[in-house]
């Protein structure tokens, strides 16, 4: 059997036992009969190990390069390097969908095994069965990558030159549809507790979900950002592109509904605002794909236009329509129990949400309004960088406030102690600012200091105040720290809020500070500029299989020889820059070869990006990809005590 049957047979396979899953649910639900909704678990297995089998057969034919399938002649070159042909299968629509749809299938198929509630699993479970429906569906009918091709070519033109340009290309898309896909399974949940008006239990069934897609959302966006920053040439690491936008309006709904979902744990509140955050979080990865794959937007991380645009846009209404129609009705059910305090956790918790709530509503807005605008008269225009900054600045420092005092603050209403606390937060917030205009930073950098050590002390009394007072109750220092044993998830959150912090600070110094200069310099010729000594060397070519390189030897005083280079792809007669970068823990030094002499290798234009503490921005990436493990990984179970060993039995 050749790749192209395997594939067809598999993606078949994997539409009946999903719709076969979707139909043994629907049994459980109208008879009430539990026994069909472990038929639908087995299902979604089945329906998972058939994507499996057509996910590895289109990898078989990257692979082995067989040109008999659409996908492999149209996105695939037999010059190409393993990890790039492995990583051609998510470089195109067809294939990307196919990835989306086996993650799908995968948490489907995870999900129902851990769903107990008997009358929330068959709507949630179906609800899952739809969405992975949907996408197979289209894969095996609208955009099946295994259609045979009559003629096949000796060899294809290859996936997009900028994906093969760094091997991050083979990771970053994976941890996207890990977190994209990842927020079906919450949404899975709010729908199934709307529809049972189990309002309540549902939060806690769904958070463990929600923050492990949150997890993958925040590593995709970071090393989205360290791939433009590697690759792209132009030294920095967000640029607003409306894909990178896309794909930051699901982590800011996803953001803010953990943190109204602990209100509703602890105070039964916020019920229909967590419905609505978790329906528009996931209705947003939906937009997403959308935006990537109708061909409205220009992007380097778009795909070509293709038939599931309007498909998809109908798949966005439909849950909408569903989502809101079902709130609708939740919320005149649904009281909340209780007031909420500002000055009290629940409510700088609501003012967080509000806050990342406000953020996503300008990013759609930044992002829609040019196809607006071009939509009803024609016009094109742009929204660039500076809309953004101008309403982001404000909001993410109000941000940082809120983070800092929120842990901070009791339930419902302050306290004297934490009302010193919150005293000493700001004295250091004062002294931080005071410091930075001293040292003559600008006023929103010398803020940013401040608002960083503001959320330092926090954090500081945070982890100090309940060791010092398990220490004083049990006599003992050494007993004190016996309570951070169990606590990591209280300590994890406490690392993603210092991570986050940390990153405000690399972002405010990297975008106010940057210089950005070149200069021709003739080969041994010196350039002196920003206390460095610049001299090139040499320039060389080197060929390889799928690529032809023009390599600069560039030599930083203090930080060696860096290796900028053009690179020269078949399917492209563009360049494409290949930066060097020196990194160091105040300041990144970053190289371009922009331009060469063509004839005799006697010149070269050399581009230097100076940037300081972008280092410490990917520092704060894998500190709060840490924090997120520790608050998923599993408390240990306290030790039972033996009989006999003093307690009374009841």
């Amino acid at each position: 059997m050749n790749p192209g049957a395997l594939g067809n047979v598999g993606l078949s396979l994997a539409v009946f036992f999903s719709a076969a899953g979707l139909l043994a649910v629907i049994f459980s639900w109208s008879l009430r009969d539990a026994r069909y909704v472990r038929v639908a678990r087995r299902s979604a297995l089945l329906a998972f190990l058939g994507t499996l089998v057509a996910f590895g057969a289109l990898e078989w034919a990257l692979l082995t390069d067989d040109f008999s399938i659409l996908y492999t002649a149209r996105n695939h070159t037999s010059a190409s390097p393993t990890w790039v042909k492995f990583a051609t299968l998510w470089a195109a629509l067809e294939g990307s969908i196919l990835l989306w749809a086996l993650l799908q299938t995968l948490y489907t198929w995870l999900a129902g095994l851990r769903m107990r509630d008997y009358w929330t699993s068959p709507v949630a479970l179906g609800t899952l069965f739809v969405i992975q429906l949907f996408f197979l569906v289209n894969v095996l009918f609208v955009i099946n990558p295994f259609t045979p091709v009559p003629n096949p070519p000796a060899d294809g033109p290859g996936p997009n030159p900028l994906l093969q340009n760094h091997w991050m290309m083979a990771v970053h898309p994976i941890l996207m549809y890990l977190g994209f896909v990842g927020l079906s399974v919450p949404f899975a949940h709010a729908i199934a507790a709307m529809v049972t008006r189990r309002y309540q239990t549902w939060v806690a069934e769904t958070k463990w979900w929600l923050v492990f897609a949150w997890g993958f959302l925040t590593a995709a966006i970071f090393a989205g950002g360290w791939w433009s920053y590697e690759v792209l040439g132009w030294g920095g690491y967000w640029a607003w592109d409306p894909v990178e936008n896309a794909s930051f309006i699901p982590w800011l709904l996803a953001t803010a509904f953990l943190h109204t979902a602990m209100v509703q744990e602890r105070r039964g509140m916020f019920r229909s605002w967590n419905f609505a955050l978790v329906t528009l979080a996931f209705a947003a990865t939906v937009f997403g794909t959308f935006l990537t794959r109708s061909g409205v937007i220009e992007s380097v991380h778009a795909f070509a236009g293709g038939p599931v645009g309007p498909i998809f846009l109908g798949f966005l209404l439909v849950i909408l329509a569903v989502g809101f129609a079902l709130l609708g009705r939740a919320s005149s059910e649904v009281q909340d129990a209780g007031s909420v305090s500002f000055w009290s956790r629940e409510g700088l918790l609501l003012a967080g949400a509000l806050v990342f709530v406000t953020m996503a509503f300008v990013v759609i807005l930044g992002t829609l309004f040019p196809l607006l605008v071009e939509a009803f008269n024609g016009a094109k225009v742009s929204v660039g960088a500076p809309f953004f900054n101008q309403l982001f600045v404000p909001l993410g420092y109000a941000m940082l406030v809120l983070m800092a005092l929120g842990p901070v603050l009791p339930w419902r209403r302050a306290d004297p102690e934490t009302l010193r606390v919150v005293v000493w937060m700001t004295i250091a917030l004062v002294l931080g600012t005071a410091a930075g205009l001293a040292a003559g930073w600008t006023p929103w950098v010398s803020l940013t200091v401040g608002l960083f050590l503001f959320n330092l002390v926090a954090l500081g009394w945070l982890i100090l105040n309940p060791i010092v007072r398990r220490s004083r109750a049990l006599g003992g220092v050494r007993a004190g720290l016996g309570g951070l044993v169990g606590a990591q998830r209280r300590y994890g959150g406490y690392l993603v809020h210092f991570s986050a912090a940390l990153a405000a600070l690399a972002i405010a110094f990297s975008q106010s500070y940057r210089l950005d200069v070149q200069k021709t310099l003739e080969i041994g010729e010196s350039w002196q500029v920003a206390g460095l000594t610049i001299t090139v060397h040499a320039l060389r070519a080197v060929e390889e299989s799928h690529r032809y390189s023009v390599i600069a030897d560039v030599e930083l005083s203090g930080m060696g020889v860096l290796h900028p280079r053009l690179n020269y792809y078949r399917a492209s007669r563009t360049p494409f820059a290949a930066p060097a970068v020196a990194y160091t823990l105040g300041k990144d030094y970053y190289l371009v070869l922009q331009a060469f002499d063509r004839e005799n290798a006697r010149w070269a234009t050399i581009r230097l990006v100076v940037t300081p503490l972008v280092f410490w921005l990917w520092v704060s990436a894998v500190l709060m990809v840490i924090g997120t493990v520790m608050i998923l990984w599993p408390a240990p179970r306290p030790a039972r005590k033996s009989a006999g060993a003093g307690e009374v039995g009841v």
